[in-house]
């Protein structure tokens, strides 16, 4: 595993993404406002073409906010990228030594970016905790536990047994970025788990940062979760053929078990809202979420992408080193 000696100075740059956020933004922008870290650092809100009025929100904050920036990502009369992208542009125009990401639709708890700070004078990539009560109806809040990336990383329950994490709580070193490079814009959605796993490819530990929270707010429109799971069921799947980790040739046939295995589910939770009782909108809310990204996956795997067995090997490798490591860390401390 990679290590490096604990910098003189960190400044640090605050790298915020945003596409019509005018809705949330403000709640971000201001919890950013109460934010310090003695090395100094600097806001940098990264415009993809809003529409709205958010940017005009975010010129609204330059007296309590001194050190920001705002940078274009979106050219007019191109496609628009996604937030990889964004977070690209950004980084591009970002003058600290490491890098910590934030989202137009969240907010950071007090103490965030001085817990992130302390954590990258030691550690080059480091995951802070997630929130998802505070900014969500109880309806929301998870139905087992505290929710992704409350207590830690999720970690793959099969082989290679990578940990990912969500980008909105990245904190990155400049020296790590530059020898990774920048994030896939061909992962739109799960730019942050493929990241993750390039990093762990690379010999780079992620340090989970309980002390830094950030509160992440859920699609609430039940068609804005379908869509979200859909998405990140097929961005998923299609990572897994990238690193050709896929499941084989079985596939399609468990999948579509798994997929008839929902309806039942599906049927009591529109059963149980209909009836208005006290979990209706929950479990209805949780199945759609999960129903999304079943599609998403059955998508990609009628697709049939094509597989990088080089990558798989590569990945099998790291697996393989990663768990050498952690038993010679166990024999020592045993």
């Amino acid at each position: 595993m990679h290590s490096r000696s604990a910098p003189d100075v960190l400044k640090l740059s605050v790298i915020l993404p945003c596409f019509n956020g005018a809705a949330t933004l403000a709640v971000q922008l201001e919890a950013l406002t109460v934010q310090d870290w003695p090395d100094g650092w600097e806001l940098i809100v990264v415009n993809n073409g809003s529409t709205d009025d958010s940017m005009a929100m975010a010129e609204g904050y330059r007296a309590r906010l001194p050190m920001l920036k705002i940078v274009q990502a979106h050219l007019p009369g191109t496609p628009r990228l996604g937030v990889p992208h964004s977070y690209n542009t950004g980084i591009e125009a970002a003058t600290g030594d490491a890098f910590v990401f934030c989202e137009a639709d969240d907010e950071v708890a007090p103490g965030w970016l001085a817990a992130m700070g302390r954590a990258l004078t030691s550690h080059d990539f480091v995951l802070a905790r997630l929130d998802h009560r505070k900014l969500n109806a109880v309806w929301l809040h998870p139905p087992h536990g505290e929710g992704y990336q409350s207590a830690g990383l999720y970690r793959m329950p099969a082989a290679p047994h990578f940990f990912s994490a969500s980008a909105c709580g990245f904190g990155l070193s400049r020296s790590i970025y530059e020898k990774l490079g920048p994030l896939n814009v061909d992962f739109p959605i799960v730019h942050d788990g493929e990241y993750c796993w390039r990093a762990q490819l690379a010999g780079y530990a992620l340090h989970f940062e309980p002390e830094a929270l950030v509160h992440y707010r859920e699609k609430s429109a039940f068609m804005a979760r379908f869509h979200q799971g859909r998405n990140w069921g097929r961005d998923t799947t299609r990572m897994h053929h990238h690193y050709g980790t896929a499941m084989g040739r079985l596939s399609l046939p468990r999948h579509l078990v798994s997929i008839v295995r929902l309806l039942p589910s599906g049927a009591r939770a529109l059963v149980s809202r209909a009836l208005r009782r006290p979990q209706g909108r929950a479990l209805l809310a949780e199945w759609i979420w999960n129903f999304g990204w079943g599609a998403g996956k059955l998508q990609l795997i009628l697709q049939k992408p094509g597989l990088s067995p080089q990558k798989g090997m590569a990945l099998a490798a790291a697996a393989a080193a990663a768990a050498a490591t952690a038993a010679a860390n166990q024999t020592v401390s045993g």
